[in-house]
């Protein structure tokens, strides 16, 4: 058995998704939605995510992480260094907690879970529940994590087989 943690991450919004992968089943461990206030500074909401993410780490032990590499249309260049500094702070806890960081574009991701790499959120969200068998997912941004962590299940698992 092998617990995957898909992240999505986002400055006001990081959600994550744990998943127990075995030959041929999955397992939702967790999901759910870090938080942080807008209201604060940079590094406040920075903390918060690395204090939060941790914590996940920490009380469920996932031994992979699976993360959306970084856009490449930002438009605003303030956005992506922002993103960037996000997602450094997940990659950090991750490596603090000995989970290797597999990055994954979009793209990939919504063409391994869904057929189409241009599949919108409510495409993804639908797909999610219906693999999952949990009608319960309604948020985009643990949709996105558990298909960030089955992105990595499938790819890792082609990679095995040849």
């Amino acid at each position: 058995m092998e617990r995957i943690i898909g992240i999505d991450i986002g400055l006001r919004n990081t959600g994550y998704g744990i998943l127990d992968f075995d030959q041929n089943t999955e397992k939702i461990v967790e999901g759910g939605v870090i938080k942080t206030d807008s209201k604060e500074n940079l590094d406040e909401r920075l903390l918060t995510i690395f204090n939060d993410l941790d914590y996940v780490y920490k009380k469920y032990n996932p031994s992979i992480t699976s993360m959306e590499d970084l856009h490449s249309r930002y438009r605003n260049l303030k956005t992506a260094i922002i993103m960037g500094h996000a997602r450094g702070v997940a990659c950090a806890v991750a490596s603090l907690n000995n989970a290797p960081v597999f990055h994954y574009q979009p793209t990939q991701i919504k063409n391994i879970v869904t057929g189409s790499g241009r599949a919108d959120k409510n495409q993804v969200i639908k797909t999610i529940s219906n693999r999952l068998s949990s009608p319960s997912i309604k948020n985009e941004h643990v949709a996105d994590a558990f298909a960030s962590a089955i992105c990595h299940w499938v790819m890792s698992s082609s990679i095995k087989k040849v």
